[in-house]
């Protein structure tokens, strides 16, 4: 088992290099750079003031000399200044972190909580007509792009209706409400993009979920159950049903990443204050300081993720432990 959480911190290590290497070169690879996009933004600024600004940036170096500027301040966990307002990139992102792990947390517990039991439900029931509805309805909500469910959801709910809030995170009158009224004000703004974020994913549990346990009904062991006489119950929840849990975890530590990658259009549309909308705005701005502070923070939270879904599928399964210790 040590060996095992060795081998994959060692992987996750080696892509967490690769990340930044390639983040690195694409995010240089774009046309234009802060310079350009500070000519843009300010009045005439003077020569001087843009070479003081391209020597800071180390944007005079040749790009294998300015990665390594920048591995050596991520090693000693100082991702620069941003280009764009001047502040620690550190700061700005934990300014924001808790906005995007509350939108997160909320969808992925909304899909879990939804599409795990419909799922084993479909798996139960399969072949029935409400089945078949159901698998038909959880297909093309997972065909559908996340973008064009935002703005159905805008047009039909905030425009049409006028029920909930179009974008940000709280209304003009937030300051002057009660502190229940600001809750509520708050959980209007999140209901949109908490649903744009969740419909995709609870998609995949109920499709995945029915599917692990699909397989394990048709195995040996659950026909031996049935022909022992054990009751249909028990046999679905306590043999079928612990054995279609062991590939769910993987899924699980694999949802993370879908989340957070969903998040950057889905809070770029809502205009929900958190890292997805930074990663946006310091992508257009070409602030090369928070964009490529934003990909090590979601890598680092990504590989861990992965991490930890290979740990707890190595618990969950004797055959991988097994295996590891007679290597």
């Amino acid at each position: 088992m040590v060996a095992y959480v060795v081998r994959r911190c060692l992987y996750a290590l080696l892509t967490f290099i690769g990340i930044t290497i390639a983040t690195f070169t694409l995010i240089h690879a774009v046309p234009g750079d802060p310079i350009t996009f500070y000519m843009a933004t300010h009045m005439k600024p003077s020569p001087a003031a843009l070479e003081v600004m391209r020597r800071e940036y180390h944007l005079d170096k040749p790009l294998v000399t300015q990665y390594a500027y920048w591995v050596e301040g991520v090693v000693t966990l100082d991702f620069g200044r941003s280009t764009f307002d001047r502040r620690p990139v550190t700061e700005r992102i934990l300014e924001k972190l808790p906005n995007t792990l509350l939108l997160n947390a909320l969808a992925f517990l909304l899909a879990a909580i939804i599409g795990l039991p419909v799922g084993l439900w479909s798996a139960a029931h399969s072949g029935r007509l409400l089945e078949r509805a159901s698998a038909v309805g959880f297909f093309l909500l997972y065909s559908l792009p996340s973008f064009w469910v935002a703005l159905v959801l805008m047009q039909v709910f905030s425009v049409h209706l006028d029920v909930l809030p179009l974008f940000g995170m709280t209304s003009d009158e937030y300051p002057s409400l009660s502190a229940a009224g600001q809750l509520l004000d708050r959980a209007r703004h999140l209901v949109l993009p908490m649903i744009t974020l969740t419909y995709a994913q609870l998609a995949v549990y109920a499709r995945f979920s029915k599917s692990a346990l699909t397989e394990v009904i048709r195995q040996d062991f659950i026909t031996t159950a049935r022909a022992k006489g054990a009751p249909p119950r028990s046999v679905m929840w306590h043999h079928a049903l612990r054995n279609a849990l062991i590939p769910l975890v993987t899924l699980l530590g694999l949802t993370i990443p879908s989340l957070i990658s969903g998040s950057v259009i889905v809070e770029a549309i809502f205009q929900w204050d958190g890292i997805g909308h930074l990663y946006f705005q310091s992508i257009l701005a070409r602030d090369y300081p928070t964009v490529l502070g934003l990909t090590v923070a979601t890598a680092i939270v990504t590989l861990f993720a992965s991490l930890l879904a290979d740990i707890l599928y190595a618990l969950a399964d004797p055959r991988i432990r097994l295996g590891e210790e007679t290597r």
